[in-house]
């Protein structure tokens, strides 16, 4: 049986958390998971006067939304307001505590920016071992179907092993992606047929997906697998557009860069533009055992 013990929800109460909100209360009821209610108030020095009204209201909020947990049967463990920096207050809290998943929202407020993803969400994800689910704000429908782009490495397993299990437990379909790219120009010193070594790259391609993918149980889940050639990124972002995707579950690791390896700067790169709402995982699976980890 899948599980998905306890869900950190850190709330803004000043924004629309409405769909993060959803988004938890969906999840909680599918995995029968518990909720840890936060909110991180900046330290502005302020007067304990005034610290102490806004406490108070914020405390309200919390409150109510707590109320919207509890009406649909899921437990709330703890409800929490600090004041502090909001990336380290949040970090601390799931470094100390039994926590599977971190539930952050984001709006996008200007299309234009070269980045959408904000600076704390970013560093949310960057420091944060435990997998990390960000909501997009876009309306989009909830769990309808994933993209789980994968490339062998340790991270993508990851990755893929919780995509089954959340296609499977909310009737998802499921697109597992491979993107290779081809050679397009070798030294003139070396004489080597293009086009034949490209065949033989997408030829490896297919047979390390199939390998790869022949590790885990697809039984009974709506799936579908791609290979395409090109920049990986690029391929990510042009299906998630053109196949109304509303999910991306991808591996990241480390803290300095989101990988040392090849996933990583390629999953930095397609979520700073929140294509829609998406999940990261590192070193520990959102879903399953939580104390199971990869080597």
């Amino acid at each position: 049986m899948d599980v998905l013990g306890k869900i950190l929800v850190p709330i803004d109460v000043n924004t629309d958390n409405s769909e993060q909100i959803s988004s938890a209360i969906q999840l909680a009821t599918a995995y029968k998971s518990g909720i840890i209610l936060m909110s991180v108030i900046p330290d502005l020095d302020l007067k304990d006067e005034i610290k102490g009204i806004v406490e108070k209201s914020v405390t309200s909020s919390l409150n109510d939304i707590k109320k919207t947990f509890t009406e649909n049967d899921i437990e709330v463990h703890e409800t929490i307001v600090a004041f502090g920096n909001i990336v380290e207050t949040i970090i601390n809290k799931v470094n100390s505590s039994d926590i599977n998943l971190v539930l952050i929202s984001e709006n996008i407020k200007n299309k234009r920016a070269k980045f959408k993803l904000s600076g704390k969400s970013e560093q949310i994800i960057r420091a944060s071992d435990v997998p990390v689910y960000l909501v997009c704000q876009t309306k989009k429908k909830f769990l309808n179907h994933i993209l789980c782009p994968v490339d062998f490495s340790e991270p993508s397993r990851r990755a893929l092993y919780n995509a089954i299990s959340l296609a499977r437990k909310f009737n998802a379909t499921l697109t597992i992606l491979n993107v290779f790219e081809p050679l397009d120009y070798i030294s003139s010193r070396i004489t080597v047929d293009l086009e034949e070594e490209n065949t033989l790259r997408l030829q490896r391609a297919h047979d390390d997906t199939k390998d790869f993918i022949g590790e885990f149980d697809l039984e009974e889940v709506d799936h579908k697998i791609e290979i395409k050639s090109g920049k990986a990124f690029e391929n990510i972002l042009d299906m998630i557009k053109k196949q109304d995707i509303d999910f991306l579950i991808m591996g990241t690791n480390g803290r300095t860069g989101l990988s040392s390896y090849i996933m990583g700067n390629i999953t930095e790169k397609v979520i700073r533009e929140m294509p829609c709402s998406f999940i990261t995982v590192k070193k520990i699976n959102a879903i399953g055992v939580s104390t199971v980890t990869y080597a």
